[in-house]
This record gives structure tokens, C-alpha cells and sequence, in this order.
């Protein structure tokens, strides 16, 4: 009887620490969209930056532990205006990454570049996709169609 107790005891004990984890890991998803997807659909240039501004941050934190490198955001475009401005920088390297999936703009100071190529006053659409984990992986910004 006292090892059916013990048996029971530490089965109870292993599943409420695996739904606490499950439970912790769920918040840190959820806390870790949560400051993408409050830009998604139509921004001006000033909500824009702040989102790039907060992948950059992200990225950088990321990058320092390999292990997480994994999560940090791609940046995207299908903007004319911004492909524009991207094909006369970096020896046209951050357009290449713009649009090009197996590349993506993930580095910090590339990632502040893309601010300096939004028009002051204009707007676009924020897209997000996830990864396999249910992570924000890239952010699109593109045109209003």
C-alpha cells in the first residue's frame, strides 16, 4: 500500500510540474508575440519603426544564446518603396534578403536599416507568420493593396 502511495505520489507530482511548465512556456509564447502582433494590419511609418526598433532589441538578445538564435524575427518586404531603397544599399545584399526566404534580414543593424528606407508619412500592412513553435518568425511589410 505505501508503494501504490509513493507511486501515486510522485506520478501527481511529475504531471503537475509538467502542466506548470507547459503552462510557463505557454506565457512565454504568448508574451513574446504579443509585442508583434499588436502591430499587425495597417501602421504609419512612427508604429513601424517602433516594431523594428523592438526586433532589432529582440534579435540582439537572441543572438546571444545560441540555443534561441532560432526565434529571432525575419524581416520581409513586398514594398516597391522599400525594395527600391533596399536595391541601392548594401550593394543591393538587403533586398536579396528582403525576399529571399533561405536569407531574411535578422541582424540588428540591418534590421535599423530598414527604418531609414519608410517614407515619413506613409503607411503599410504588418503581416506576421509563425513558426513551427507558434513564434512570430517574420514580419512583412508591405504595401496597401
Amino acid at each position: 500500500i505505501i508503494s501504490i502511495g509513493i507511486y501515486t505520489y510522485n506520478n501527481a507530482t511529475s504531471t503537475t510540474s509538467g502542466i506548470v511548465l507547459d503552462t510557463a512556456m505557454e506565457m512565454q509564447l504568448m508574451q513574446f508575440n504579443k509585442q508583434y502582433e499588436m502591430y499587425e494590419g495597417i501602421q504609419g511609418t512612427a508604429s513601424i519603426k517602433q516594431l523594428l526598433n523592438t526586433a532589432a532589441q529582440n534579435n540582439q538578445e537572441l543572438y546571444k544564446d545560441d540555443n534561441e538564435a532560432e526565434l529571432c524575427v525575419c524581416i520581409r518586404s513586398k514594398s516597391k518603396n522599400i525594395l527600391s531603397k533596399a536595391s541601392s544599399s548594401s550593394n543591393g545584399q538587403m533586398k536579396v534578403g528582403l525576399t529571399t526566404r533561405s536569407f531574411g534580414v535578422k541582424y540588428p543593424s540591418s534590421i535599423k536599416e530598414i527604418s531609414s528606407y519608410l517614407g515619413d508619412n506613409e503607411r503599410y500592412n504588418i503581416e506576421l507568420a509563425y513558426n513551427e513553435y507558434g513564434y512570430v518568425w517574420e514580419i512583412w511589410i508591405n504595401d496597401i493593396n
